[in-house]
Formats: structure tokens, C-alpha cells, sequence
């Protein structure tokens, strides 16, 4: 088997060092998220986490988050990773991690990686600088770091947890499952303190690259492999439009800074969404790309005569690799950057601009859900972006960032919302609100989608040269479209929707 990407590297301890160090290059989607990041001054660079209510004292709750923050460094090693290497170079950039020789090493770390933030809570404005600090942090006397923890404490109970690090690691799903573990040996009073961990042999925790951890290689990777990667060049080699969506004036006032904006729909208004989205056999990620496709169409205005002619790339779609690890693998602490890219290019033809709007979306909606389906479906999938990066383009200078849909999906599937105590039936923790944020250096705008407590969320954020009437108007647009789905809702007898159902079906 001669593919490129077979064998995969794995860890190897560097040799001639006095204490040992471990490194494999990035691979995958991690490449190509540090090489977003170092292109365009830190594009991507994460922000995620909870406002929370808790019973416990605050001495007591720096405490547990300090004690949980360092058994994640122990199960999570990648956390504590630096990334070495010539981003310019023909050759990946490289993790390297140095194992905890001591408890006085372990004690310098955390007190560089986990910070107390005394404050009011207000969320908006540690975001807002956040998002204009580019990673990584400069520790005196210590090796660079690229993520960090923060406690932020407010009045009456009410505290905020967030990691800050590189897209490289921080993918949606293993995010919100590193969270998980946090709150689980946070509100377990049997915890083992992490000083009795076994230190110097957590870099076997290390992640595998996504070859290894998918499975292996593809025994038809030669034939069916290199068929579906062609697929992706090719697609984006026809004669396409390239839309895009911009500010109608701006005005940006620092580096890295973003706007965030946010619909809520109530829980009566997100069921009827989910429950016509299964009618109509869509996913509410596919739902929410054609209305931003349709965005894109009536904000670029296409003369009639090139209409049918070519063409359009909207925007991309992602599809996790956390559902493809295999055993004995730990899905849980697979925390590092996982997923494939495939971009979304719309045939005109297929695409009437003489039909309803809502009939247009329901042919987007059909368009995307079959490119999907062939990409996603495909065994040789999981492998695809790990190809890509040894095409002859793959290390330009050049990253081109498209707009996308990132559907982080329901929340409470990925971790609990209300965390007991050890020995009691009364929530020590109880998780409010989830904040998604990027550092954004660039004019595309980038939308999350996710439900918690049964309600639908859907975020626009974007540089803040975007001035805000106009991502209001933005998320106002993608909003409205994607509703056009409902709009005979109350006509359609159960069993008998009055649109033909799509070939497969995704759940939300």
C-alpha cells in the first residue's frame, strides 16, 4: 500500500535529550488548523465554555477545578504540547511534549495554565479580550503555552469555566467531552488528587492521528481513497462564482476582535423546526447551509445569463471524526482536532430562481444532502483530510477560510447539564449557558448552531469591523430563510408531508 498518508507517524521520543520528550507532526484537520491560525494571525484560535451555578464555597471551588484541571493534562497530555517547526517549510508542523518529572514541574504548570478571574461575571468582555490575545502565552521562565484554563467567579453562585487554545485542538464535540471529565472529577468526592497520579507515563494518552484512531488504513485507499479525494479538487476546479458575504461598511477597531450575535428560538418553536426537518428527511446543519447558501445568492445578485453556466461554492460543511474511532480507543479523551472537510458547490442548474423561496431552499436543502451523503458515507472518508495534506498545494502560503455551519448539536448528548455530588441527590453544578467563540481576523463570518434545554441557538459572529446592524441583519436573513421550511407546516397531515422526503436522513 503506497498511499502518502500510510503508515501514519506516531509518537516518538526525540532523541539526545537528557529527559524525555515526545513528538509527532500534526496531522489531518489539525494541519490545517494551525496553518490557518499562523497565516492569518491567530484566525480560529478558541474560546469555549459554561456560566454555571454552584454550591460550592469559592475556596473550595478554585480547589476542585484546580485539582480537575490537572487530572485533564494527565488523561489529555495535548494540552500541555508545544508546536515547534517552520509554518513556511515544506515539512508539518510538530507537537512535542516534555512528561511531568516532578511535582514542583506540575505545580509550575498549572499555575501558569489554570487562572482564577475574580470578577462580575460579565462573559462579553473577557471574550473581547480574549479573542485579541494571540496565543501563545509567554510564561517567564517556562516553555510557550498554547492553552489555558480560566475560573472566572462571580456573585451569587454564578462562576464561568473556559478554555482558551488552538482550533488544533479544540474541535466542538472532544471539546465539550474534555469539559465533561472536568465536571465529573470536579463534583466526585472520591477524586484522587492528580499529585497521585502516575506522572511521566501520561504521554501514552497522547492522541493517535486520525489514520490510527479511525481504524487503520483502508485496504481500497489506492483505488476508492484517491477517487473520493479527486473528488474534492475537482469539484472546486469547475467554473465556480465565489460568493461571499460582506459588511456593508466598515470600521474595525483591534486585531482578533469579534462581534457575536444570537437568536434564541423557545423550545415550542424548536420542536416544530426538528419535527419538519425529519419530515422532509434533512438535518437541521444541511437546513441552516442552504439558508445561508441563499444568503449568499441574494446578496451576490447573479445575472440571469450565468445563471445555468456555472457553479457556486457557498460554503463548507464538516463532518466529526469522533463517531468513527474505534476500540479500544477512548472517544473521551480524544481531545485534539478531528473532522473532514468537504465543500459545498452548488450546480445552478439544479437550482431554479424562477420557484418560491422556500421551494429554492427544500433545492439546496436536496443538493447538499446528497453531496453529504456521498462524502459521509463513504468508508475512506475519515482519511481524506489526512491526504490532502500531502497534495502539492496542501503547505502554501495561502489559506482561503470559507464561511461555515458548524452544528454543534444538543449539548445535554454531550455532557450533563446538572452534576450531583458524590453521595447526594441535590446539583452541586448546575451548567446555564455555552459560549462558542473564535478569534476572527478576517471578514467571513462564521455561524454556530446548537439546542440546550430544547431550545435552538444560532450565532453569527464575525471581526468587528462587521458593524453590528449588519450581522444583526445577517443572522436576521439566515434566520428567516431557514424558517421558509414552515411555512405550510400546520397544513401537513401527520404521515403525509406535502414534500417529497430526501433519499437519507440525519438527525439534529
Amino acid at each position: 500500500m503506497n498511499a502518502s498518508h500510510y503508515p501514519e507517524p506516531t509518537w516518538m521520543r526525540i532523541p539526545g535529550r537528557k529527559t524525555p520528550s515526545y513528538t509527532r507532526p500534526l496531522l489531518g484537520s489539525e494541519l490545517f488548523d494551525d496553518r490557518t491560525s499562523v497565516l492569518l494571525d491567530g484566525m480560529t484560535d478558541a474560546c469555549v465554555g459554561f456560566t454555571f451555578q454552584s454550591l460550592y464555597a469559592v475556596d473550595e471551588m478554585k480547589q476542585r477545578a484546580r485539582n480537575a484541571f490537572a487530572r485533564l493534562r494527565f488523561s489529555c497530555p495535548i494540552i500541555a504540547t508545544n508546536i515547534v517547526g517552520d509554518v513556511s517549510g515544506p515539512i508539518p508542523r510538530s507537537w512535542v511534549y516534555a512528561p511531568v518529572q516532578s511535582l514542583s514541574e506540575l505545580t509550575r504548570w498549572i499555575n501558569d495554565a489554570f487562572c482564577t478571574v475574580q470578577q462580575d461575571l460579565n462573559v462579553t468582555a473577557f471574550v473581547e479580550d480574549i479573542s485579541q490575545r494571540r496565543l501563545p502565552y509567554q510564561p517567564q521562565n517556562a516553555s510557550p503555552l498554547w492553552f489555558r484554563c480560566y475560573l472566572l467567579l462571580g456573585n451569587n453562585n454564578t462562576h464561568g469555566l473556559y478554555f482558551h487554545g488552538p482550533h488544533a485542538i479544540m474541535d466542538g464535540g472532544p471539546t465539550l467531552n474534555a469539559f465533561a471529565l472536568m465536571l465529573q472529577w470536579m463534583t466526585n468526592d472520591t477524586t484522587e488528587l492528580a499529585e497521585n497520579l502516575p506522572w511521566g507515563t501520561e504521554w501514552h494518552n497522547l492522541p493517535l492521528g486520525p489514520v490510527n484512531a479511525t481504524g487503520g488504513p483502508r485496504e481500497d485507499w489506492n483505488i476508492a481513497g484517491l477517487e473520493l479525494l479527486k473528488q474534492l479538487p475537482d469539484s472546486e476546479a469547475v467554473r465556480t462564482i465565489p460568493l461571499a458575504s460582506r459588511p456593508f461598511r466598515m470600521s474595525q477597531s483591534a486585531i482578533g476582535k469579534s462581534c457575536r450575535l444570537e437568536r434564541v428560538f423557545d423550545p415550542t418553536f424548536t420542536r416544530r423546526l426538528v419535527n419538519k426537518t425529519r419530515i422532509i428527511g434533512c438535518s437541521m446543519s444541511h437546513l441552516f447551509e442552504a439558508a445561508y447558501c441563499m444568503v449568499l445568492l441574494a446578496r451576490n445578485q447573479l445575472p440571469p445569463s450565468v445563471w445555468n453556466a456555472y457553479h457556486f461554492s457557498g460554503n463548507s460543511s464538516a463532518i466529526s471524526l469522533i463517531p468513527h474511532l474505534k476500540l479500544p480507543y477512548d472517544t473521551k479523551t480524544h481531545f485534539v482536532s478531528s473532522r473532514t472537510h468537504i465543500p459545498i458547490q452548488i450546480p445552478m442548474a439544479e437550482i431554479s430562481p424562477m420557484v418560491s423561496p422556500r421551494r429554492q431552499l427544500l433545492q439546496i436543502v436536496h443538493v447538499i444532502q446528497q453531496r453529504y451523503t456521498r462524502f459521509a458515507t463513504h468508508p475512506c472518508m475519515p482519511h481524506v483530510q489526512a491526504a490532502r495534506a500531502y497534495q502539492p498545494d496542501a503547505l502554501s502560503e495561502r489559506s482561503d477560510i470559507d464561511s461555515s455551519v458548524n452544528n454543534v448539536g444538543s449539548i445535554e448528548r454531550r455532557l450533563p447539564l446538572s452534576w450531583k455530588g458524590a453521595h447526594g441527590t441535590e446539583s452541586v453544578i448546575e451548567l446555564e449557558s455555552v459560549l462558542f467563540s473564535v478569534r476572527l481576523t478576517t471578514l467571513t463570518p462564521i455561524i454556530h448552531i446548537w439546542t440546550m434545554k430544547g431550545s435552538l441557538h444560532v450565532q453569527v459572529q464575525a471581526n468587528d469591523a462587521w458593524p453590528k446592524a449588519d450581522l444583526q441583519d445577517l443572522l436576521d436573513a439566515i434566520c428567516s430563510r431557514a424558517c421558509l421550511v414552515l411555512e405550510d407546516f400546520a397544513q401537513n397531515p401527520p404521515g403525509h408531508p406535502s414534500d417529497p422526503p430526501l433519499n437519507e436522513r440525519s438527525r439534529l
